[in-house]
């Protein structure tokens, strides 16, 4: 299943995409583009279990929640790394 969605921070997603997929076992992945000035990420459920989803979904809103109130665009690098760079 893929969601498209705004986020404030497109970068924030992908920093706990990868961390969520290293705890749990999963294959979530995402993309993002700007339209209009907007930015939106399609994220990639795939065959994520349900129970997950609901996980993956409630503590995402939330980060990205709280980076919009603090104006931030990054997790904290040291516990959320960005993905290594595809060669």
């Amino acid at each position: 299943m893929k969601v498209k969605q705004i986020m404030y921070a497109p970068s924030a997603t992908k920093q706990f995409i990868y961390k969520f997929n290293n705890e749990n076992n999963t294959n979530i992945s995402s993309s993002s583009e700007i339209l209009d000035g907007i930015p939106f990420v399609t994220v990639d459920l795939k065959e994520t279990p349900p129970d997950l989803i609901f996980k993956f979904a409630y503590t995402l809103g939330s980060w990205q929640k709280a980076l919009a109130q603090k104006g931030e665009f990054f997790l904290p690098l040291e516990d959320f790394p960005f993905p290594p760079e595809e060669v």
